[in-house]
């Protein structure tokens, strides 16, 4: 984050506040472990003080890998050009790409991200999907199966769209955004990078009610958002435990509307069997 320092703490708001969707972007790929390259920053630089718009950048930045390539050899896309053109990605989303309650908008995002990087980008998994869960102890969690899913999806999405939230106190609204979120979540569409496709369209969500990004609490804390959307779908009543969005919206309070909550990841963490 040091590089992006003195952007974050300028008193020229537009330079601020494209900093603070960088540090998301980078905040978002941090879940599976990917950082920018040093080679991103001077690209980025010339898009946060207003010199270029997101699509100059983009096109930079693919010029850059391509004299790599060609300078090497290596056609290979290593972690962090990955990294990298992701980040750049998930920016023109959040900067210019249409939002709606649609499989179809959900899967071109995945689309847009991943492709030319990951085959199948965009497509429906064919295969069941498990992951055990650190917040959960180490238990696993069994996602839906490929029987019927699109069916379940499109349906979550029409639920979603007839839902009028208007008429919902401001707690119990952004309770509801955390359930829709967490419902979405636990589909898992796609054989891969389904967390970063639900943060970037759980960001765009937000951003469509009418919310503003403001601060770096998804680059610090991205790992704890993960970590709450799976608490606010799991249960397990033999031991008492249901779903809660307590943590969700205590994240959302932070970025959003520029809470002060404690996000610590142990106070999440339940006893595994």
């Amino acid at each position: 984050m040091s590089k992006l320092d003195s952007y974050y703490h300028s008193r020229n708001d537009q330079e601020r506040y494209n900093s603070i969707l960088w540090l998301t972007t980078f905040g978002i790929q941090s879940v599976v472990d990917l950082r920018p390259s040093d080679d991103l920053f001077p690209i980025i630089s010339r898009h946060i003080e207003g010199i270029v718009d997101i699509e100059q950048t983009r096109k930079e930045l693919r010029e850059f890998y391509k004299r790599y390539h060609q300078s090497t050899g290596d056609d290979r896309v290593h972690r962090s050009e990955e990294s990298d053109k992701v980040s750049v990605r998930i920016m023109e989303i959040l900067l210019n790409s249409p939002f709606d309650l649609s499989f179809e908008t959900f899967s071109n995002y995945h689309h847009h991200m991943f492709h030319g990087i990951y085959h199948h980008s965009g497509e429906l998994r064919e295969k069941p999907f498990s992951k055990k869960e650190w917040v959960l102890g180490n238990s696993t969690i069994l996602y839906p199966r490929t029987e019927h899913l699109r069916d379940r999806l499109d349906y979550l999405f029409a639920l979603e769209r007839e839902t009028d939230t208007s008429k919902l106190l401001g707690v119990y609204k952004l309770k509801h955004h955390c359930e829709f979120i967490a419902n979405l979540f636990l589909m898992s569409p796609f054989q891969y990078a389904n967390s970063r496709v639900s943060f970037v369209y759980a960001l765009k969500y937000m951003m469509a009610q009418g919310y503003k990004l403001r601060n770096d609490t998804f680059y610090r804390e991205a790992w704890y958002f993960r970590n709450a959307i799976i608490r606010a779908f799991y249960t397990n009543m033999y031991q008492g435990i249901y779903p809660t969005t307590e943590y969700m919206e205590m994240f959302w309070g932070n970025l959003l509307l520029g809470e002060d909550n404690t996000l610590k990841n142990h106070r999440m963490v339940i006893r595994g069997e």
